[in-house]
Protein backbone atom coordinates (compact mmCIF):
# COMPACT_ATOMS: atom_id res chain seq x y z
CA UNK A 1 0.00 0.00 0.00
CA UNK A 2 2.28 2.57 0.81
CA UNK A 3 4.74 1.80 -3.07
CA UNK A 4 1.31 2.33 -4.68
CA UNK A 5 0.54 5.85 -2.73
CA UNK A 6 3.63 6.93 -3.29
CA UNK A 7 3.65 6.50 -6.71
CA UNK A 8 0.25 8.29 -6.99
CA UNK A 9 1.50 11.61 -5.62
CA UNK A 10 1.10 14.04 -7.85
CA UNK A 11 2.35 16.92 -6.31
CA UNK A 12 4.98 17.77 -3.70
CA UNK A 13 5.16 16.49 -0.16
CA UNK A 14 7.81 18.90 1.84
CA UNK A 15 8.46 16.84 5.11
CA UNK A 16 10.04 18.70 7.63
CA UNK A 17 11.76 16.53 10.34
CA UNK A 18 12.25 18.84 13.84
CA UNK A 19 14.66 15.93 15.41
CA UNK A 20 17.98 17.59 15.09
CA UNK A 21 21.01 19.27 16.98
CA UNK A 22 23.38 17.38 19.70
CA UNK A 23 21.17 14.26 19.87
CA UNK A 24 22.04 11.19 22.00
CA UNK A 25 23.23 7.76 19.74
CA UNK A 26 19.44 6.72 20.45
CA UNK A 27 17.85 9.84 19.15
CA UNK A 28 20.77 10.21 16.67
CA UNK A 29 19.26 6.37 14.99
CA UNK A 30 15.75 7.33 15.12
CA UNK A 31 16.90 10.63 12.64
CA UNK A 32 18.74 8.26 10.51
CA UNK A 33 15.51 6.03 10.32
CA UNK A 34 13.48 8.99 9.04
CA UNK A 35 15.76 10.06 6.66
CA UNK A 36 16.34 6.60 5.40
CA UNK A 37 12.69 5.50 5.68
CA UNK A 38 12.31 8.78 3.59
CA UNK A 39 15.14 8.18 0.83
CA UNK A 40 13.45 4.78 -0.08
CA UNK A 41 10.11 7.14 -0.32
CA UNK A 42 11.83 8.94 -2.74
CA UNK A 43 12.86 5.65 -5.23
CA UNK A 44 8.33 5.62 -5.64
CA UNK A 45 7.60 9.14 -5.60
CA UNK A 46 10.92 11.01 -7.18
CA UNK A 47 11.19 14.47 -6.63
CA UNK A 48 7.23 14.81 -5.29
CA UNK A 49 9.26 13.71 -1.98
CA UNK A 50 11.21 16.46 -0.94
CA UNK A 51 12.90 16.37 2.78
CA UNK A 52 15.28 18.08 5.47
CA UNK A 53 16.38 17.91 8.74
CA UNK A 54 15.73 20.97 11.11
CA UNK A 55 16.69 21.78 14.46
CA UNK A 56 14.54 24.83 15.62
CA UNK A 57 16.63 25.56 18.46
CA UNK A 58 19.33 26.73 15.68
CA UNK A 59 17.72 29.82 14.92
CA UNK A 60 20.46 32.29 16.20
CA UNK A 61 18.31 35.20 17.03
CA UNK A 62 16.90 34.62 20.36
CA UNK A 63 13.12 36.79 19.00
CA UNK A 64 12.98 34.71 16.26
CA UNK A 65 13.55 31.40 17.70
CA UNK A 66 10.87 32.17 20.13
CA UNK A 67 8.81 33.38 17.76
CA UNK A 68 9.45 30.27 15.33
CA UNK A 69 8.78 27.95 18.54
CA UNK A 70 5.71 29.52 19.63
CA UNK A 71 4.33 29.36 15.98
CA UNK A 72 5.34 25.16 15.83
CA UNK A 73 3.69 25.01 19.48
CA UNK A 74 0.02 26.45 18.04
CA UNK A 75 0.29 23.46 15.42
CA UNK A 76 0.76 21.09 18.76
CA UNK A 77 4.77 20.42 18.15
CA UNK A 78 5.98 20.64 21.31
CA UNK A 79 9.80 20.04 22.29
CA UNK A 80 10.63 17.08 25.16
CA UNK A 81 13.41 16.73 28.07
CA UNK A 82 15.85 14.47 27.66
CA UNK A 83 19.20 13.66 29.20
CA UNK A 84 22.40 13.29 27.69
CA UNK A 85 23.41 11.41 30.72
CA UNK A 86 21.41 9.51 32.82
CA UNK A 87 23.36 9.95 35.79
CA UNK A 88 23.51 13.36 35.15
CA UNK A 89 20.08 15.29 35.54
CA UNK A 90 21.88 18.15 35.35
CA UNK A 91 22.75 17.32 31.41
CA UNK A 92 19.21 18.15 30.37
CA UNK A 93 18.64 19.48 27.39
CA UNK A 94 15.31 20.09 24.56
CA UNK A 95 14.56 18.26 21.25
CA UNK A 96 11.63 18.57 19.16
CA UNK A 97 10.93 14.73 17.84
CA UNK A 98 7.79 15.40 15.53
CA UNK A 99 7.47 15.39 11.53
CA UNK A 100 5.45 17.97 9.54
CA UNK A 101 4.38 17.22 5.85
CA UNK A 102 2.78 20.46 3.99
CA UNK A 103 1.10 19.55 0.49
CA UNK A 104 -0.65 22.15 -1.48
CA UNK A 105 -2.41 24.29 1.30
CA UNK A 106 -2.36 21.47 4.15
CA UNK A 107 -0.34 21.21 6.82
CA UNK A 108 -0.02 17.80 9.02
CA UNK A 109 2.05 16.48 11.91
CA UNK A 110 3.12 13.81 14.16
CA UNK A 111 5.37 12.46 16.96
CA UNK A 112 8.33 10.59 16.11
CA UNK A 113 8.10 8.92 19.66
CA UNK A 114 6.11 6.23 20.81
CA UNK A 115 4.95 7.19 24.12
CA UNK A 116 4.44 3.52 25.21
CA UNK A 117 7.95 2.71 25.03
CA UNK A 118 10.09 5.95 25.18
CA UNK A 119 8.26 7.57 28.10
CA UNK A 120 9.39 11.06 29.05
CA UNK A 121 11.70 12.29 29.54
CA UNK A 122 14.08 11.01 27.52
CA UNK A 123 17.28 9.35 28.21
CA UNK A 124 20.32 7.56 26.38
CA UNK A 125 18.59 4.64 27.27
CA UNK A 126 14.94 5.24 26.00
CA UNK A 127 14.26 2.38 23.49
CA UNK A 128 13.30 3.67 19.43
CA UNK A 129 12.72 0.25 18.39
CA UNK A 130 8.93 0.59 18.53
CA UNK A 131 9.10 4.00 17.48
CA UNK A 132 11.05 3.05 14.06
CA UNK A 133 8.85 0.36 13.52
CA UNK A 134 6.07 2.62 13.56
CA UNK A 135 7.72 4.59 11.20
CA UNK A 136 6.18 3.54 8.05
CA UNK A 137 3.46 3.53 8.99
CA UNK A 138 2.80 7.01 10.70
CA UNK A 139 4.67 8.63 7.49
CA UNK A 140 2.27 6.58 4.98
CA UNK A 141 -1.36 7.09 7.42
CA UNK A 142 0.26 10.87 6.97
CA UNK A 143 0.35 11.08 3.33
CA UNK A 144 -2.72 9.56 2.97
CA UNK A 145 -4.68 11.97 5.07
CA UNK A 146 -3.12 14.76 3.86
CA UNK A 147 -3.42 14.12 0.11
CA UNK A 148 -6.85 12.05 0.69
CA UNK A 149 -9.84 14.66 -0.92
CA UNK A 150 -12.29 12.78 -0.05
CA UNK A 151 -12.86 11.52 4.12
CA UNK A 152 -13.94 7.84 4.46
CA UNK A 153 -17.38 8.17 6.37
CA UNK A 154 -17.62 6.00 10.05
CA UNK A 155 -20.95 6.73 11.50
CA UNK A 156 -21.61 6.33 15.78
CA UNK A 157 -25.30 4.59 16.66
CA UNK A 158 -27.87 6.83 18.98
CA UNK A 159 -31.22 5.97 20.46
CA UNK A 160 -30.38 3.66 22.88
CA UNK A 161 -29.04 5.99 25.60
CA UNK A 162 -24.77 5.43 23.98
CA UNK A 163 -22.12 7.93 24.98
CA UNK A 164 -22.63 11.81 24.14
CA UNK A 165 -20.65 13.59 21.89
CA UNK A 166 -18.91 15.60 24.81
CA UNK A 167 -17.95 11.44 26.65
CA UNK A 168 -16.72 10.93 22.80
CA UNK A 169 -14.90 14.57 22.47
CA UNK A 170 -11.54 13.45 22.43
CA UNK A 171 -12.08 10.07 20.30
CA UNK A 172 -14.41 12.21 17.50
CA UNK A 173 -12.18 14.86 17.48
CA UNK A 174 -9.07 12.05 16.37
CA UNK A 175 -11.83 10.56 13.85
CA UNK A 176 -12.61 13.98 12.25
CA UNK A 177 -9.18 14.27 11.19
CA UNK A 178 -8.98 11.34 8.89
CA UNK A 179 -12.89 10.26 8.44
CA UNK A 180 -15.84 11.64 7.90
CA UNK A 181 -17.96 11.59 11.60
CA UNK A 182 -21.80 11.51 11.54
CA UNK A 183 -24.71 10.09 14.32
CA UNK A 184 -27.39 7.87 13.17
CA UNK A 185 -30.41 7.57 15.73
CA UNK A 186 -31.31 4.18 14.78
CA UNK A 187 -34.53 4.58 16.75
CA UNK A 188 -35.51 7.57 14.78
CA UNK A 189 -38.89 7.34 12.31
CA UNK A 190 -37.07 8.11 9.68
CA UNK A 191 -34.21 5.40 10.28
CA UNK A 192 -34.84 2.87 7.60
CA UNK A 193 -31.25 1.94 6.93
CA UNK A 194 -27.58 2.48 7.18
CA UNK A 195 -25.90 4.41 3.92
CA UNK A 196 -23.56 1.62 2.20
CA UNK A 197 -20.47 4.56 1.68
CA UNK A 198 -20.60 4.10 5.58
CA UNK A 199 -17.55 2.37 6.08
CA UNK A 200 -17.86 1.35 9.84
CA UNK A 201 -20.80 1.94 12.62
CA UNK A 202 -19.59 2.14 16.38
CA UNK A 203 -21.89 1.27 18.46
CA UNK A 204 -20.66 2.93 22.10
CA UNK A 205 -22.62 1.96 25.31
CA UNK A 206 -25.98 1.24 24.18
CA UNK A 207 -27.98 1.52 28.05
CA UNK A 208 -31.49 0.43 26.20
CA UNK A 209 -32.99 -1.93 24.70
CA UNK A 210 -33.01 -2.02 20.96
CA UNK A 211 -35.80 -2.44 18.85
CA UNK A 212 -36.35 -5.35 16.29
CA UNK A 213 -36.25 -2.96 13.46
CA UNK A 214 -32.83 -0.80 14.58
CA UNK A 215 -31.42 -4.47 14.95
CA UNK A 216 -32.43 -5.14 11.53
CA UNK A 217 -31.27 -2.20 10.38
CA UNK A 218 -27.92 -2.93 11.84
CA UNK A 219 -27.88 -6.84 10.49
CA UNK A 220 -28.43 -5.75 7.10
CA UNK A 221 -25.95 -3.05 6.72
CA UNK A 222 -23.35 -5.92 7.66
CA UNK A 223 -24.81 -8.42 5.26
CA UNK A 224 -24.47 -5.83 2.21
CA UNK A 225 -20.18 -5.65 3.43
CA UNK A 226 -20.72 -3.22 6.35
CA UNK A 227 -17.81 -3.39 9.57
CA UNK A 228 -19.23 -2.75 13.14
CA UNK A 229 -17.30 -1.88 16.41
CA UNK A 230 -19.61 -2.86 19.85
CA UNK A 231 -18.36 -1.38 22.74
CA UNK A 232 -20.88 -2.94 25.25
CA UNK A 233 -21.84 -3.44 29.20
CA UNK A 234 -23.99 -6.06 29.13
CA UNK A 235 -24.01 -5.69 33.35
CA UNK A 236 -24.89 -2.36 35.15
CA UNK A 237 -22.31 -1.37 37.27
CA UNK A 238 -21.01 2.19 37.41
CA UNK A 239 -18.60 3.57 40.33
CA UNK A 240 -20.99 6.56 41.10
CA UNK A 241 -23.41 3.57 42.70
CA UNK A 242 -21.00 2.93 45.26
CA UNK A 243 -21.56 6.58 46.56
CA UNK A 244 -25.14 6.17 46.49
CA UNK A 245 -25.59 3.19 47.66
CA UNK A 246 -23.75 3.45 51.11
CA UNK A 247 -20.74 1.73 49.61
CA UNK A 248 -22.00 -0.71 48.03
CA UNK A 249 -24.58 -2.29 45.13
CA UNK A 250 -25.69 -4.82 42.85
CA UNK A 251 -24.03 -5.13 39.73
CA UNK A 252 -27.41 -6.81 37.05
CA UNK A 253 -27.52 -7.86 33.25
CA UNK A 254 -28.40 -4.69 31.28
CA UNK A 255 -31.13 -6.20 28.86
CA UNK A 256 -30.24 -4.62 25.68
CA UNK A 257 -31.51 -7.28 23.06
CA UNK A 258 -28.52 -7.92 20.92
CA UNK A 259 -26.66 -10.78 22.47
CA UNK A 260 -28.99 -13.37 19.96
CA UNK A 261 -27.67 -11.55 16.86
CA UNK A 262 -23.85 -11.21 18.59
CA UNK A 263 -24.30 -15.45 19.18
CA UNK A 264 -24.96 -15.51 15.54
CA UNK A 265 -22.26 -13.52 14.31
CA UNK A 266 -19.44 -15.44 16.13
CA UNK A 267 -19.04 -14.26 19.97
CA UNK A 268 -21.07 -12.83 22.87
CA UNK A 269 -20.33 -10.23 25.66
CA UNK A 270 -21.26 -12.07 28.49
CA UNK A 271 -23.05 -10.33 31.64
CA UNK A 272 -19.74 -10.51 34.31
CA UNK A 273 -17.43 -7.98 35.72
CA UNK A 274 -13.92 -8.94 35.76
CA UNK A 275 -11.74 -7.97 38.46
CA UNK A 276 -7.82 -7.94 37.92
CA UNK A 277 -4.71 -7.81 39.91
CA UNK A 278 -3.03 -5.63 37.49
CA UNK A 279 -5.52 -2.59 37.84
CA UNK A 280 -5.44 1.27 38.53
CA UNK A 281 -5.88 3.31 41.59
CA UNK A 282 -8.17 4.90 43.54
CA UNK A 283 -7.94 7.30 46.27
CA UNK A 284 -9.53 6.21 49.51
CA UNK A 285 -10.34 8.54 52.44
CA UNK A 286 -8.43 7.75 56.00
CA UNK A 287 -8.54 9.49 59.32
CA UNK A 288 -12.24 10.88 58.80
CA UNK A 289 -11.55 11.81 55.86
CA UNK A 290 -8.72 14.24 56.67
CA UNK A 291 -6.60 12.39 54.15
CA UNK A 292 -6.49 10.13 50.81
CA UNK A 293 -4.10 6.95 50.10
CA UNK A 294 -4.05 5.41 46.74
CA UNK A 295 -5.40 1.90 46.86
CA UNK A 296 -5.96 -1.09 44.09
CA UNK A 297 -9.09 -1.28 42.75
CA UNK A 298 -9.41 -4.67 40.41
CA UNK A 299 -12.68 -3.79 38.73
CA UNK A 300 -10.39 -1.08 36.78
CA UNK A 301 -7.70 -3.22 35.26
CA UNK A 302 -5.01 -1.94 33.26
CA UNK A 303 -4.95 -4.57 30.01
CA UNK A 304 -1.54 -5.20 28.35
CA UNK A 305 -2.40 -8.44 27.27
CA UNK A 306 -2.06 -7.78 23.77
CA UNK A 307 -2.04 -9.65 20.76
CA UNK A 308 1.31 -9.41 19.53
CA UNK A 309 1.08 -10.78 16.11
CA UNK A 310 -1.77 -8.23 15.28
CA UNK A 311 -1.52 -4.65 13.79
CA UNK A 312 -4.40 -3.64 15.83
CA UNK A 313 -2.89 -4.30 18.90
CA UNK A 314 0.75 -4.95 18.13
CA UNK A 315 2.78 -1.88 19.60
CA UNK A 316 0.18 -0.43 21.83
CA UNK A 317 0.48 1.14 25.59
CA UNK A 318 -1.60 -0.67 28.00
CA UNK A 319 -5.62 0.51 28.30
CA UNK A 320 -7.26 1.13 31.10
CA UNK A 321 -10.66 -0.72 31.53
CA UNK A 322 -13.34 -0.27 33.90
CA UNK A 323 -16.12 -2.94 35.00
CA UNK A 324 -15.01 -4.54 32.02
CA UNK A 325 -16.91 -8.09 30.87
CA UNK A 326 -15.83 -10.86 29.18
CA UNK A 327 -15.97 -12.24 25.68
CA UNK A 328 -16.41 -15.39 24.35
CA UNK A 329 -16.47 -16.97 20.68
CA UNK A 330 -18.40 -19.39 19.18
CA UNK A 331 -17.97 -21.65 16.82
CA UNK A 332 -19.27 -20.58 13.22
CA UNK A 333 -18.47 -22.00 9.73
CA UNK A 334 -16.39 -19.21 7.90
CA UNK A 335 -15.70 -16.86 10.47
CA UNK A 336 -12.37 -16.49 11.81
CA UNK A 337 -11.71 -14.80 15.16
CA UNK A 338 -9.04 -12.96 16.55
CA UNK A 339 -8.63 -12.29 20.04
CA UNK A 340 -6.56 -8.83 20.29
CA UNK A 341 -6.96 -8.04 24.63
CA UNK A 342 -6.87 -10.04 27.14
CA UNK A 343 -6.82 -9.63 31.55
CA UNK A 344 -3.19 -10.74 32.90
CA UNK A 345 -2.36 -13.98 34.49
CA UNK A 346 -4.00 -12.67 38.01
CA UNK A 347 -7.60 -12.36 36.85
CA UNK A 348 -11.13 -13.53 37.74
CA UNK A 349 -14.78 -12.43 37.29
CA UNK A 350 -18.12 -12.50 38.81
CA UNK A 351 -21.37 -13.78 37.08
CA UNK A 352 -24.16 -11.22 37.28
CA UNK A 353 -26.00 -10.52 39.47
CA UNK A 354 -22.61 -9.67 41.60
CA UNK A 355 -22.59 -7.55 44.66
CA UNK A 356 -19.49 -4.93 44.21
CA UNK A 357 -18.40 -3.80 47.56
CA UNK A 358 -15.99 -0.83 48.22
CA UNK A 359 -14.34 -2.91 51.14
CA UNK A 360 -12.28 -4.82 48.27
CA UNK A 361 -9.74 -1.78 48.91
CA UNK A 362 -9.05 -3.15 52.30
CA UNK A 363 -6.11 -5.87 51.79
CA UNK A 364 -8.39 -7.68 54.42
CA UNK A 365 -11.06 -7.98 51.70
CA UNK A 366 -9.53 -7.89 48.47
CA UNK A 367 -8.85 -11.24 46.71
CA UNK A 368 -5.61 -13.46 47.22
CA UNK A 369 -3.52 -14.26 44.37
CA UNK A 370 -4.99 -17.91 44.55
CA UNK A 371 -8.44 -16.79 44.40
CA UNK A 372 -7.41 -14.83 40.54
CA UNK A 373 -7.86 -18.29 39.40
CA UNK A 374 -9.23 -17.19 35.76
CA UNK A 375 -6.53 -15.86 34.11
CA UNK A 376 -5.92 -14.32 30.33
CA UNK A 377 -10.25 -13.64 29.78
CA UNK A 378 -10.43 -12.08 26.44
CA UNK A 379 -12.12 -8.80 26.37
CA UNK A 380 -11.80 -7.91 23.12
CA UNK A 381 -12.25 -9.79 20.12
CA UNK A 382 -12.23 -9.36 16.16
CA UNK A 383 -14.22 -11.43 14.32
CA UNK A 384 -13.79 -11.68 10.28
CA UNK A 385 -15.59 -13.19 7.64
CA UNK A 386 -19.21 -14.04 5.70
CA UNK A 387 -21.65 -13.58 8.41
CA UNK A 388 -25.00 -15.16 8.39
CA UNK A 389 -27.93 -12.90 9.27
CA UNK A 390 -28.79 -12.82 12.01
CA UNK A 391 -32.76 -12.92 10.95
CA UNK A 392 -32.18 -15.89 8.48
CA UNK A 393 -33.93 -18.06 11.39
CA UNK A 394 -36.70 -15.32 11.60
CA UNK A 395 -37.36 -14.99 7.93
CA UNK A 396 -41.18 -14.09 8.68
CA UNK A 397 -39.50 -10.81 10.61
CA UNK A 398 -37.66 -9.94 8.26
CA UNK A 399 -40.09 -9.92 5.40
CA UNK A 400 -42.54 -7.85 7.27
CA UNK A 401 -39.27 -5.24 8.16
CA UNK A 402 -38.38 -5.35 4.57
CA UNK A 403 -41.98 -4.47 3.62
CA UNK A 404 -42.28 -2.16 5.89
CA UNK A 405 -39.24 0.09 4.48
CA UNK A 406 -36.46 -1.32 6.92
CA UNK A 407 -33.12 -2.91 5.49
CA UNK A 408 -32.01 -2.24 1.34
CA UNK A 409 -34.95 -1.47 -1.08
CA UNK A 410 -33.07 -2.10 -4.31
CA UNK A 411 -33.08 -5.44 -3.36
CA UNK A 412 -34.00 -8.66 -1.00
CA UNK A 413 -33.71 -9.38 2.49
CA UNK A 414 -29.91 -10.21 2.26
CA UNK A 415 -29.10 -13.73 4.14
CA UNK A 416 -25.35 -13.78 4.29
CA UNK A 417 -22.82 -10.92 4.04
CA UNK A 418 -19.88 -11.14 1.27
CA UNK A 419 -17.15 -10.70 3.79
CA UNK A 420 -17.44 -7.94 6.67
CA UNK A 421 -15.07 -7.26 9.94
CA UNK A 422 -16.97 -7.17 13.35
CA UNK A 423 -14.66 -5.88 16.83
CA UNK A 424 -16.58 -7.00 20.12
CA UNK A 425 -15.57 -5.11 23.09
CA UNK A 426 -16.50 -5.55 26.46
CA UNK A 427 -16.26 -2.24 28.15
CA UNK A 428 -18.19 0.69 26.88
CA UNK A 429 -16.27 3.16 28.39
CA UNK A 430 -13.36 2.12 26.11
CA UNK A 431 -13.66 5.21 24.42
CA UNK A 432 -15.05 7.86 26.90
CA UNK A 433 -13.34 10.61 28.23
CA UNK A 434 -13.48 11.95 31.52
CA UNK A 435 -16.13 15.63 31.78
CA UNK A 436 -14.52 17.51 34.70
CA UNK A 437 -17.37 19.38 37.06
CA UNK A 438 -17.14 22.41 34.77
CA UNK A 439 -18.93 20.32 32.17
CA UNK A 440 -15.42 20.24 29.81
CA UNK A 441 -14.03 17.15 28.17
CA UNK A 442 -10.74 15.91 29.31
CA UNK A 443 -8.10 13.50 27.59
CA UNK A 444 -8.99 10.05 26.91
CA UNK A 445 -7.25 7.94 28.62
CA UNK A 446 -5.44 10.26 30.93
CA UNK A 447 -6.00 9.21 35.01
CA UNK A 448 -4.72 12.02 37.11
CA UNK A 449 -4.31 9.62 40.05
CA UNK A 450 -1.81 7.37 38.16
CA UNK A 451 -0.40 10.31 36.77
CA UNK A 452 -0.63 8.63 32.85
CA UNK A 453 -1.84 8.46 29.63
CA UNK A 454 -3.67 4.95 28.61
CA UNK A 455 -3.47 3.97 25.04
CA UNK A 456 -7.15 3.65 25.14
CA UNK A 457 -7.35 6.27 21.96
CA UNK A 458 -4.34 4.42 19.97
CA UNK A 459 -6.47 1.41 20.56
CA UNK A 460 -9.37 2.65 19.75
CA UNK A 461 -8.08 4.46 16.50
CA UNK A 462 -6.69 1.22 15.64
CA UNK A 463 -9.65 -0.61 15.53
CA UNK A 464 -11.46 1.83 13.45
CA UNK A 465 -8.78 2.26 10.96
CA UNK A 466 -8.65 -1.90 10.44
CA UNK A 467 -12.77 -2.09 9.83
CA UNK A 468 -12.12 0.74 7.26
CA UNK A 469 -8.95 -0.07 5.73
CA UNK A 470 -9.46 -1.49 2.53
CA UNK A 471 -5.86 -1.27 1.51
CA UNK A 472 -3.71 -2.99 3.79
CA UNK A 473 -1.96 -0.02 5.55
CA UNK A 474 -2.63 -0.72 8.65
CA UNK A 475 -0.52 -4.15 8.16
CA UNK A 476 2.72 -2.16 8.51
CA UNK A 477 2.06 -1.10 11.85
CA UNK A 478 3.13 -4.96 13.20
CA UNK A 479 6.38 -4.74 10.81
CA UNK A 480 9.31 -4.91 12.78
CA UNK A 481 12.26 -3.20 12.39
CA UNK A 482 16.31 -4.55 13.54
CA UNK A 483 18.47 -1.19 14.72
CA UNK A 484 22.03 -1.18 12.65
CA UNK A 485 24.45 0.24 14.87
CA UNK A 486 25.94 4.17 14.04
Amino acid sequence: PTKELLRKQEDILYVQIFLGGDLTPNLKRMQQAATEMLDQFKNYAGDNIQYNVFDPFSIPDEQNQNEYIRQLEEKGIFSVQFFESASDEASVKYVFPFISINYRDSEISFPLIDRGTMPLPLNPDSDPSVSISLLEYNLTKAIRQITNEEKPYVAFIAGHGELDRIELNDIGGSLKVVYQVTQIDLEDDSTFEIPKECKALIIAKPLVEFSMQGKYVVDQYIMQGGNVMWLIDPVIAEFDSLLSGKGQFMAVDRELNIMDMMLQYGARINANVVQDKQCTHINVPVNNGDNFVMRPWPYNPILNNFNLNHPISKNVDAVEGKFVSTVDTIAVPGITKTILLSTSGLSRYLNAPARINFNIVDNKFAPTDEQYNKPNQPVAVLLEGPFQSAFKSLKPTATRLHQAGYGYQDGKFIEQSPGSKQIMIGDGDLIKNIVNEKGEPDMLGINYIERYIYGNKDFAMNCIEYLCDQNGLIATRAKEVKLRPL
